[in-house]
């Protein structure tokens, strides 16, 4: 609905259906808003409600509007007062259609809901108080994500008529973020040990892979045998897998990008059983899709745990960090940023926080 001019009766979507909107001149808080009971899909629904406003209107020009009166004829509600995660189920539900499903899965109705959950303080008017414990209790970078988030929900109850303002307006702006992303990749030498601790296990050719190519987890998990040429000279990444939902979808960016296959990474391949188009080029321990789950905990981290006590490597970090890895040892090698973005699919700013020109073909580093 357009915007109402000041001293106009606006007409707004509420529940399903029409309600009035009246000046601030002429009543305060709950009191503005009027249910009209006319349904938003009932034919001539709008024009009903246009006209219910115009004589509203009228009455106010003439000095006679009796909001009394309009109680006792039409309704007048309150805005019920929701709590935060009521806003934010309403809000998720609101947003499934025009989200990825994973999307909304993962973080609508799974992150920052079950996040959402656990602040103690659950009134939308609490919003400084909101911030305060959320910044107490998650690193700043999660902070603004969750405040961020809030706010647009806010917003989007607000044009729902579910509430009246939005407190977290602002709000993520005070929360300092250190600039870049936190970058921890493994050492050359603690990345030979984990490659020699997996040596002789199923998941040896798994792990080497994601060192050697800076492939996301789930773009690993996903590949299948028909995105390797038949050649072995590149590796074709348009796909992951995605855990919770059990099935492939798009890459993060949504982009299907060439890997190039350095004489390490043929090997690695040509010594594995060529299957079926669509069959997994990597499996778990049954010849299933990996689970990252099982793998981190049941594979990954013991032997990552095995060699920090033989202190071999420094600290825990997730199979993930193999990505972290691959793309330093590319810049390392003497790649540009845009060319390492060509291979780890992401975009040259985000990896050196400047542009650099594609001026060669690109070789993988070998170790």
């Amino acid at each position: 609905m357009a915007k109402a001019k000041s001293g106009t009766v606006g007409i707004e979507k509420y529940r399903g259906n029409f309600r009035l909107r009246l000046p601030r001149a002429i009543a305060e808080g709950s009191n503005r808003y009027i249910s009209t009971g006319i349904s938003i899909d009932s034919q001539g629904g709008y024009k009903q409600a246009q006209r219910l406003a115009w004589d509203i209107e009228d009455e106010i020009t003439k000095g006679k509007f009796n909001l009394s009166k309009h109680k006792a004829t039409i309704k007048s509600e309150p805005i019920p007062l929701l709590t935060l995660v009521e806003l934010w189920q309403r809000f998720s539900d609101h947003k499934k259609a025009s989200v990825a499903l994973s999307t909304h899965h993962k973080i609508y109705e799974g992150t920052w809901k079950r996040l959402i959950s656990t602040i103690p303080h659950q009134s939308p008017d609490d919003a400084e108080v909101i911030k305060d414990w959320i910044v107490k209790t998650r690193p700043a970078c999660t902070a603004r994500q969750v405040v961020i988030h809030l706010c647009a929900c806010m917003d989007w109850a607000v044009s729902q008529g579910l509430l009246s303002t939005n407190k977290f307006t602002g709000l993520s702006k005070t929360i300092k973020v250190s600039k870049g992303h936190h970058i921890d990749p493994f050492t050359t030498a603690e990345m030979l040990a984990i490659l020699h601790s997996f040596q002789g296990s199923h998941y040896e050719n798994f792990v080497h892979f994601l060192f050697l190519t800076g492939c996301r987890t789930g773009e690993a998990i996903a590949l299948q045998w028909k995105q390797i040429s038949p050649d072995y000279k590149t590796v074709t990444i348009n796909a992951t897998y995605y855990l919770e939902l059990r099935a492939r979808k798009p890459t993060k960016t949504k982009k299907t990008r060439q890997v190039p296959c350095n004489p390490q990474l043929v090997r690695l391949l040509q010594k594995l059983t060529r299957g079926q188009p669509t069959d997994q080029v990597f499996t778990s321990l049954e010849g299933c899709v990996i689970n990252n789950h099982n793998f981190l905990l049941y594979h990954w981290r013991p032997k990552i745990t095995q060699l920090i006590e033989q202190r071999l490597v420094e600290r825990y970090r997730p199979s993930y960090n193999t990505r972290h890895t691959a793309i330093t040892r590319m810049l390392e090698s003497g790649l540009t940023a845009a060319e390492v973005a060509r291979v780890v699919g992401n975009s040259p700013r985000v990896i050196t926080e400047h542009y650099a020109g594609v001026s060669r073909n690109i070789v993988l580093p070998e170790f």
